[in-house]
Order: C-alpha cells, then structure tokens, then sequence
C-alpha cells in the first residue's frame, strides 16, 4: 500500500517504477535500486516529500561483495546462498516456460518482447 513499506525493492528499470517504490515507501523506508539504467538519466522525485519523509535510496550491485560485508561474505558465501535460496520449489511459479539452448535465437525476441507473458524463461544447457 503507497507509504506503508519499511523497505522497498526495485528492479523495473524504469522512471515510472521508481516514482511507485518512492510513493510506496513509508516515514524513513529505504528504497533499494536494483535496476541498471546504462547511461540513461532517470527522473526521479526528489522534492519535499522525499525529505519530509526521510527516505533513502540505496544502490544495489551485484557484480562484487560490498566493501563492508567481505569479511564474512566471500563470493563463494554469497553464490551458496544464493543457490540456495533459489533451490525453494515456491520460485518454481515464476518459471513461464523452458527453451534449449540450440532453441534460444529463434526464441529470444519473444522472450525479450515487451508484450510477452510471464516473469522468467528457463535456458536449458546441454
């Protein structure tokens, strides 16, 4: 519900998906950006009620471990992690449909149209 989230994540890459996680953030929430623009300038509503409210917007890289956290967590931490969590049979409901490898240029624009149905498409490797 708009401003009741303690934290929210963001993945749309887009202006107007970021503009909701903004206004879906509660009083101090913490708005994760985990898209990738590129080089592209973005948007984003930064005025009185980005302040008023106390917001904060955090970045998200997942190329490395942060800086702070490598003590602990090595990349091999994370990835088995990582691994793990996915190993839940609940993700298995976001999977649209299955492709091969040798499939996948053909499959591909439909895959990456915007138009096209689901959340994820599994590529299987021989």
């Amino acid at each position: 519900a708009p401003g009741e989230a303690d934290v929210v994540i963001h993945a749309s890459g887009t202006a107007s998906g970021l503009a909701c996680s903004l206004a879906c953030a509660g009083e101090e929430a913490a708005i994760v950006e985990m898209s990738w623009y590129g080089g592209a300038m973005v948007p984003a509503r930064l005025g009185l009620d980005f302040h008023a409210r106390r917001l904060k917007l955090v970045s998200s890289q997942v190329g490395k471990v942060a800086t702070s956290r490598r003590e602990r967590w090595s990349h091999a931490r994370r990835m088995a992690k990582a691994l793990s969590l996915l190993d839940d049979p609940r993700f298995d409901a976001l999977i649209t449909r299955e492709i091969t490898f040798e499939d996948s240029p053909e499959e591909f624009p439909r895959i990456l149209a915007p138009e096209a149905p689901g959340l994820a498409t599994v590529i299987r490797y021989p």
